[in-house]
């Protein structure tokens, strides 16, 4: 497997993570939170879930930010893998349960929008059979890219494909871009690539403006990105052993293996151009958004532990609570507006901090070496607009699901009804399935 993008399991119902970018507000189409370590252990840690939502629809009203939750009915976001469904406004795209389609989800009703739009080519008959021989990657482990092409939002995903050779030409596998319109659920784009399907990865890292920026290949050897034109279906660049993690802000950022060490690395997203390159980091560090301006690194502390580097030039930028010994972070959100939250692993317990987004000056924290009320910090799970979404820890495990005030870090909800993984004003994603905000 490759290197860098370990743990990502599949998991039945609806679970997902949250790292750059984002559902409903994401710019440039960027994934709503970076991959990281605590998404999977506070899944893996979570006591097993015995109650469903009632299969009752309750009215889709924005709240902004929403803090309480209220069940409904969603059959077509049902046995969805792990950050598989991106929010948008007021639906959700998605892959559907027989595989090799993306569909478009209202989330008032629950119901697909039109067939949703598959590949023309036809999918190599071992797409998403678990066995021992080769088998074509499963690019539907991964939410779709979302982004505005002339005006049209679109679902962007990517599959395998299969190009039927004659006589002594044998068949070939290669992969096909496909964009749905999310107005009328139909394909707005479907475009073969002439890329060989090769290696387990195969997403889309996002869109910016009308470039989807796709990363494919891998294992053993190190994946290639590309850009694609959404109007034409044509490839605009790619850059071979470079991963690129999240688009944000016309840039397309990951790390650089061509050299003799992994260098953090962002590139023009319409053109392909470098436009810097930081320090060498071990090629298994972690990258993800912090905030619109700035980029989270985790690795292992005998490699320098968690930094923040600047999104303008990839140059660091301190912020209080990294870098520290003893001192671990799990994971960051930002709330896509003012804030930036942090879980961290301390020798006093967890320790949840707030940031400002844009100085990275730390406004508040609860628990951890420096709290003086007593106070025991929620495993953080997500964040929208000033509210902070997290279980408190019983015991060492996720409890009760609990809301605070990202401006003070001040309790704000105490019975939510929900804990969402992924969430916007009108809709949030647990791990029982799909709730519309009520308050």
């Amino acid at each position: 497997m490759r290197a860098g993008l370990h743990g990502r399991a599949a998991v039945a119902a609806v679970l997902l993570l949250f790292v750059v970018g984002c559902g409903g507000g994401q710019g440039d189409g960027a994934k709503d939170d970076h991959p990281s370590r605590t998404a999977e252990h506070e899944e893996s840690a979570r006591p097993e879930e015995t109650t469903r939502p009632e299969e009752t629809l309750a009215p889709l009203v924005a709240h902004d930010p929403p803090v309480k939750f209220g069940a409904a009915s969603a059959a077509a976001l049902e046995d969805v893998e792990v950050g598989a469904v991106a929010l948008d406004g007021r639906k959700a795209y998605t892959y559907a349960s027989e595989r090799g389609r993306i569909v478009v989800v209202d989330l008032a009703s629950g119901e697909r929008v039109g067939d949703g739009a598959g590949p023309q080519g036809a999918l190599p008959d071992t797409y998403g059979v678990d066995t021992l021989e080769f088998k074509a990657p499963l690019c539907e482990r991964t939410r779709p890219g979302v982004g505005t092409v002339g005006g049209k939002r679109m679902a962007v995903g990517v599959f395998p494909t299969v190009i039927k050779g004659t006589g002594t030409t044998a068949d070939r596998w290669t992969f096909e871009l496909v964009a749905v319109d999310a107005t009328s659920g139909q394909a707005a784009l479907r475009a073969p690539l002439d890329v060989p399907v090769g290696g387990d990865v195969c997403e889309v890292a996002g869109v910016s403006e009308s470039t989807a920026v796709l990363v494919l290949g891998g294992s053993p050897d190190y994946p290639t990105t590309y850009g694609v034109d959404l109007a034409t279906g044509k490839r605009l660049w790619e850059r071979p052993d470079f991963e690129g993690r999240f688009v944000q802000g016309g840039k397309v950022v990951g790390k650089d293996h061509s050299g003799e060490g992994t260098v953090m690395t962002a590139l023009d997203a319409s053109t392909g151009k470098q436009r810097w390159q930081s320090e060498t980091f071990t090629s298994d560090a972690e990258i993800g958004t912090f905030s619109p301006r700035l980029i989270h690194i985790s690795e292992s502390s005998d490699y320098g532990g968690d930094r923040v580097l600047r999104m303008s030039d990839g140059k660091p930028q301190d912020v209080e609570g990294f870098g520290e010994r003893l001192h671990e972070i799990e994971k960051c959100v930002h709330d896509r507006a003012a804030h930036t939250f942090c879980f961290a692993r301390t020798v006093e317990g967890g320790e949840l901090s707030g940031y400002d987004a844009v100085s990275g000056k730390r406004l508040w924290r609860v628990g951890g070496v420096s709290d003086t009320e007593g106070r025991e910090a929620p495993l953080l799970l997500t964040a929208f607009h000033g509210a902070v979404y997290g279980r408190l820890l019983e015991d060492g495990r996720p409890g009760d699901p609990v809301v605070l005030d990202g401006r003070t870090g001040r309790d704000r909800e105490l019975d939510p009804g929900a804990a969402p993984l992924v969430v916007n004003e009108y809709a949030a994603l647990t791990s029982q399935g799909l709730y519309t905000t009520s308050g």
